[in-house]
């Protein structure tokens, strides 16, 4: 896997379904923030912040601190989307040789990774910040952080099925 490998460089822009899924990203993004709203008006001042593995409260903070999910989102977000939409795919490293037969395929894979990952990680942001709205709110005991942190690397493990459809791609 080595980056500067020589690489075709063929032209491969993102295709509507690529898009499709940046925008739904940008919309669950925004709801991180809707949902937030909704919620914070009727929440004390100090708030539950931090659970240890077992769902325990273990820090109280500011009602203020849960706009950092839905901002960290965002962020991510905008800098994710913006490389899946506009970062030549021939920049990207892959785990097998690209040829003039499978750049295109492959890079395709390369766009469509980055965007049903950055769709995905924002998911997780939201269901995070619900699940954590639920647990001030009273409406669950407690926080189920082993599976909040399964989900979580789910997403990290996104990439590797993605390598697996790259080499299925590079024998063919």
């Amino acid at each position: 896997m080595n980056i500067l490998r020589k690489k075709p460089k063929i032209e491969v822009k993102p295709t509507a379904t690529d898009k499709k899924l940046i925008l739904i990203g940008w919309g669950v993004v925004i709801l991180n923030f809707i949902v937030v709203l909704m919620f914070y008006f009727d929440l004390p001042e100090t708030i539950p912040v931090h659970f240890n593995l077992k769902g325990e409260i273990n820090g109280f903070g500011s009602k203020s601190t849960l706009w950092i999910i839905p901002a960290i989102s965002a962020a991510l977000y905008l800098v994710t989307s913006f490389l899946a939409l506009k970062l030549k795919p021939y920049y990207m490293n892959y785990p097998v040789k690209v040829t003039l037969k499978n750049a295109r395929e492959l890079y395709a894979l390369g766009i469509r990774m980055l965007a049903v990952m950055n769709l995905t990680t924002v998911i997780i942001f939201l269901l995070t910040t619900i699940i954590f709205l639920l647990k001030i709110k009273g409406f669950i005991d407690t926080i189920d952080v082993k599976n909040l942190i399964g989900l979580w690397i789910a997403i990290a493990l996104l990439p590797f099925i993605y390598t697996f459809k790259m080499f299925i791609v590079s024998r063919r």
